[in-house]
């Protein structure tokens, strides 16, 4: 079958040149609860990148070791067709619209960048009968569903008896967690907050669309300078990451509010391997020292870190994709050819794509 896959790890910032796009062996009959998927839709993230050039979680977080006897396909979050289902499942069948995120790395599932993928029939969402929606739209709110619908859910807006008077900045608002996390908030019941975004200049009018009612551009200068000092903000969302974004955040935080981030303490943490110092002192020592000064009583605001290994829960993508009928911020739909999606690698690897970047199986 077709995939895009490697024989050895990349050198950083090589990706879109190394990869192979090429055969790669089929898979076996499934077996137990193992299913197979034919891909309909896969999204290309930079955390993708990282993987395939050995600095996912600065090169703390490992895939499998890829070989030229079994290579590794990149990629993990998808939308497609069951093809098969081994003899223990009992909740899907052949013909099934299904999406999902492939475990790269503590469960070493298959990469999805390929005509079809295997996973376990528990790691897998039913995309519902109902539910009017693409295999590109389903493979591209995976990880917004994953990461940005749970950090929405976090920030416990439920609790709150007037939304509308809270203040939520988010930074990296144009990327593709982002986008959802500002469709999520734009479309809060009964009321929505007021939120401010955190992005480039050129993606101002594509968040304002989304639901942003004020925009920063970062590459102004520091937020804190333009941002009025008597604003304070009841919640900030952090989809970027580093010590400069959490001061930033921290002294725009009214007491009592919420940082929530999905990245930790180090920006562009997947861009290079970390020493080992960098990684005990910079990321995890910096991480715990947050987390536990967050949660102290006098702690001017907390702090609440989203990182956990797939799969996407189904009610995860149903409070996302079905109840705020949220969908992902498409950027680049690509076919699965392979000029098309080298360009799209190194789009994704500028981190400037201004949402999501997909493979279209379809077209």
């Amino acid at each position: 079958m077709k995939a895009v896959h490697i024989t050895e790890w990349c050198r950083p910032g090589t990706v879109s040149d190394t990869i192979v796009f090429g055969d790669v062996p089929d898979f076996n009959p499934p077996v137990k609860n193992e299913v197979i998927i034919e891909v309909k839709a896969s999204a290309i993230n930079i955390d993708d990148i990282a993987l395939l050039q050995d600095t996912g979680g600065g090169g703390w977080f490992h895939g499998r070791k890829p070989s030229v006897a079994v290579p590794l396909v990149g990629g993990c979050e998808y939308a497609g067709v069951v093809l098969a289902c081994g003899p223990d499942c009992n909740r899907l069948k052949v013909g099934d619209r299904v999406c999902g995120i492939n475990d790269m790395v503590c469960k070493k599932q298959a990469g999805t960048w390929s005509e079809k993928t295997m996973s376990l029939e528990e790691d897998i969402v039913a995309i519902p009968e109902d539910l009017d929606i693409f295999f590109v739209d389903a493979a591209s709110i995976c990880m917004g569903a994953f990461v940005s619908g749970v950090m929405y859910k976090q920030a416990d807006f439920s609790t709150s008896d007037a939304v509308q008077n809270l203040r939520v900045l988010v930074f990296g608002a144009s990327g593709g967690l982002g986008t959802i996390m500002l469709q999520l908030l734009a479309t809060h019941k009964p009321a929505r907050p007021h939120i401010t975004a955190v992005c480039s200049g050129k993606n101002v009018n594509m968040v304002k669309e989304l639901g942003a009612d004020e925009v920063v551009d970062y590459s102004k200068g520091p937020i804190t300078t333009q941002i009025d000092g008597t604003e304070q903000f009841d919640v900030v969302f952090d989809f970027v990451g580093g010590i400069e974004t959490e001061e930033s955040a921290s002294s725009v935080l009214r007491k009592g509010g919420k940082f929530i981030t999905g990245v930790g303490p180090i920006r562009y943490i997947g861009e290079r391997q970390l020493t080992f110092y960098e990684w005990m002192v910079g990321f995890i020592f910096g991480l715990t020292w947050n987390l536990l000064k967050g949660s102290m009583p006098w702690a001017k605001h907390s702090y609440e870190f989203r990182a956990v290994p797939p799969p996407l829960k189904a009610e995860d993508f149903e409070r996302v994709a079905v109840h705020a009928g949220v969908r992902g911020n498409i950027a680049l739909e690509v076919p699965f050819k392979e000029n098309p999606l080298r360009e799209a690698l190194r789009l994704v690897g500028s981190r400037s794509t201004g949402g999501k970047v997909v493979i279209n199986f379809e077209i």
